[in-house]
């Protein structure tokens, strides 16, 4: 209690010091004797006295509940030490027996651990190649099997040896197969939906493609898994390659029929669905190449026609050469009316009569034929225009993003490229139509001149015999 003697003696002075200025303050209570003060005073020094009282025996009893929960504490601990020292000499003995058992199973085993050895060095090489197989879509679960033998501890039995080369002969069998099944094919529903059991027809295991519309399926891996999956292809192959591949889906067990394969599982077929198609390659010429086409369109109507009319043409003059009847359904006959209606002039004049309705007639006969021509001509310019224009693209592209990419140039080099064949493809039909219509036109040109010397000559004839 000593250690309250001095804030009870601080707390008395104050109080009485309190009570002086009150008496001394206040006349109302000039009354209050000293005596009353005082008792006040040590009521409350009681008081104090017994609270602390309490609060020191409260903290003695939690002191000893400390230590009783610290002895029982410090007892837990000295038992699990023990026990863990128990625990870790038990695990070294253990170890030590492991090590003494293992010695002796690697002893004892001899030829046949060498051989299990084997064994885990061809699992861990076949397995790829199974997993990654066409077959395991159809013949599932042969990895399994493998993996708990080469993960296992134990030495295998003979059973589980033997399902190595089995999976290998399957293997093996699966190569020389051409079968047709049900598995789960992505994208492979209108909509690009999964469909669990698609039929599929696999060609050993490099080819496999759908019995549905004949579209070709590539391998894939899953991202989050790490498993392969069937995959439609998003750009087919076309042409002889799917049509190859439906008459083997459609053909009858037995028959013989030639079709591609792809070794890569697939990745050839991926390449060749993404070769442009002839449409692809003709929007690759850009603008240039669109005018190309244009002139070569009209440049082959206009040739086609000439040669038609020409063709008509010829025939109808060598009808007329034949019956020598004058009008105007052809060239020939209106050179056989000029010279009906100057039939009476002498020679020279009628000679002359002739000349000028065969010179008349020949912009007839070559109309259009030079049109032909300097469309033919300009088509490999226009080639060449794309050319320059390509080039421009690409050495832009250089100079933009650097040479490191090939795609960033591609297609400035494919409008270099599909320009200059457009051109090429323009020039060649059209000059050898302008060379079929030039031929035509000269041939129906040759007609007219040897009737009218004809004609010219007869008169001569008749002249001189006149005369």
């Amino acid at each position: 209690m000593k250690i309250f003697n001095k804030p009870l003696k601080v707390l008395g002075v104050t109080a009485a010091f309190a009570a002086s200025s009150l008496i001394f303050s206040s006349p109302a209570m000039a009354q209050t004797t000293l005596s009353d003060i005082l008792r006040s005073v040590e009521q409350d020094s009681r008081d104090l006295s017994a609270e602390d009282q309490t609060r020191l025996e409260a903290f003695r009893r939690e002191v000893g509940e400390q230590e009783l929960a610290m002895s029982a504490a410090q007892s837990a601990l000295n038992q699990a030490t023990a026990r863990g020292n128990a625990l870790s000499a038990q695990f070294d003995v253990n170890r030590d027996a492991i090590d003494e058992k293992s010695l002796e199973l690697t002893t004892e085993a001899g030829e046949f651990a060498q051989l299990v050895g084997e064994f885990n060095t061809a699992v861990g090489e076949v397995s790829p190649e199974i997993e990654e197989s066409l077959a395991s879509f159809e013949y599932p679960g042969r990895l399994e099997g493998l993996a708990e033998v080469a993960e296992s501890v134990s030495l295998p039995s003979r059973e589980e040896l033997d399902r190595l080369p089995k999976a290998i002969l399957r293997e093996m069998i699966a190569q020389s197969e051409v079968k047709s099944f049900t598995t789960r094919v992505t994208s492979a529903g209108p909509d690009g939906e999964t469909i669990e059991d698609m039929v599929v027809t696999r060609i050993g295991v490099f080819t496999v493609a759908t019995n549905d519309s004949t579209r070709f399926i590539d391998i894939k891996d899953d991202a989050d898994t790490g498993k392969p999956y069937l995959q439609v292809l998003s750009k087919q192959p076309t042409g002889r390659i799917r049509s190859a591949m439906t008459s083997l889906v459609n053909a009858d067990e037995g028959s013989t029929v030639i079709v591609p394969f792809d070794p890569n599982k697939g990745e050839l077929f991926v390449i060749e669905g993404e070769k442009p198609t002839t449409g692809e390659r003709i929007e690759q010429g850009g603008v240039v190449g669109n005018v190309i086409i244009v002139l070569m369109v009209i440049g082959i109507i206009f040739a086609v026609f000439k040669i038609v009319t020409l063709f008509l043409m010829g025939g109808a003059m060598r009808r007329t050469a034949k019956t020598k009847n004058a009008g105007v359904g052809n060239p020939l006959a209106r050179v056989f009316e000029a010279y009906e209606t100057n039939r009476n002039a002498d020679l020279e004049t009628l000679e002359l009569k002739l000349d000028e309705q065969i010179l008349r007639e020949s912009p007839k006969i070559e109309r259009f034929n030079d049109v032909v021509k300097v469309l033919a001509a300009v088509a490999p310019l226009l080639g060449l225009l794309g050319t320059v224009i390509g080039m421009i693209i690409t050495f832009t592209a250089i100079t933009n993003f650097g040479a490191g990419d090939p795609k960033l140039m591609a297609g400035g080099i494919s409008t270099a490229l599909m320009t200059t064949v457009l051109g090429l493809v323009a020039a060649i039909p059209l000059l050898l139509l302008h060379a079929v219509a030039a031929s035509m036109a000269r041939g129906n040109q040759q007609v007219l001149d040897e009737q009218a010397a004809g004609l010219v000559a007869e008169r001569a004839e008749r002249g001189g015999a006149a005369a």
